[in-house]
């Protein structure tokens, strides 16, 4: 029989402490979650827009669940209106079994409470305004076109980046509040002249060492497929990491957002 859970605490404390719904979810919920066994779905907006849906359990809870939240009253049940799921990594067929999955990714998220290490070249990072925005969308289109960074479009961004001689930008990121009003990396993007000098390392070190020391933690995604990024945030003292399966649900089944 499927459980109503209404408060983050409840949903923390079900999760077992997970950093992600500590750091990435908040709180209070903006809908309540719903439990079935050792799996529980949690509806929520996703940093995109995106009416989505979080789910996590073991591939047969999930199973369970999922068809319960379906059969649960007319027009799709409690999840009428869904534009995407991202799954706990392995339970990703058990809601496909349910749902017309469409295309999508694999991704990790990782939190650090620490400092990191010092980086040498962080001494070369400068802050950017307003006035490096052309710059900064140049490089990402050229070397990052598929980050969700969105330069100046969201309020209380913290751009930084490296320079070469003449003034070209090198290399960048962003630090922001996430939805949960934690701080959360993104963007971190280097030129490809520029690759393998140590300038995301230090982009990645110096935005990380400002957002402990402003809230205490520090949260960022990346693709799984990424095994440079994840050494890079491994040494730098990331950990925690959730492994995720995010779906778009096929648009001629399901209600627009």
């Amino acid at each position: 029989m499927l459980q109503r859970v209404s408060t983050h605490e409840e949903l923390l404390a079900l999760s077992g402490g997970s950093a992600f719904l500590r750091w990435d979810i908040p709180a209070p919920l903006g809908a309540a979650a719903h439990r079935l066994g050792d799996a529980f779905a949690l509806p929520r907006r996703t940093h995109t827009g995106r009416h989505g849906l979080l789910v996590m359990g073991p591939p047969d809870h999930v199973d369970r669940l999922v068809a319960a939240m379906l059969a649960d009253g007319p027009d799709g049940g409690l999840l009428g209106g869904l534009g995407s799921v991202t799954v706990q990594r392995g339970s990703l067929d058990a809601v496909a079994r349910h749902l017309p999955l469409d295309g999508g990714n694999e991704w990790e998220w990782l939190c650090t409470s620490a400092p990191p290490p010092p980086v040498a070249t962080e001494d070369r990072l400068v802050a950017l305004g307003r006035r490096d925005e052309p710059a900064i969308r140049e490089l990402l289109a050229l070397a990052n076109p598929g980050t969700d960074a969105r330069p100046f479009e969201h309020p209380h961004q913290h751009w930084v980046g490296v320079r070469d001689g003449g003034g070209a930008l090198l290399a960048c990121g962003v630090r922001e509040p996430n939805l949960a009003g934690y701080p959360v990396l993104s963007g971190i993007t280097v030129h490809p002249a520029a690759r393998g000098t140590g300038l995301g390392l230090a982009v990645t070190a110096g935005l990380t060492r400002a957002a402990v020391a402003q809230a205490g933690v520090c949260t960022l995604g990346m693709y799984s497929h990424n095994d440079v990024a994840r050494r890079l945030y491994t040494g730098l003292g990331y950990g925690q990491t959730h492994a995720w399966s995010s779906r778009r649900l096929r648009p001629t089944d399901r209600t627009p957002d």
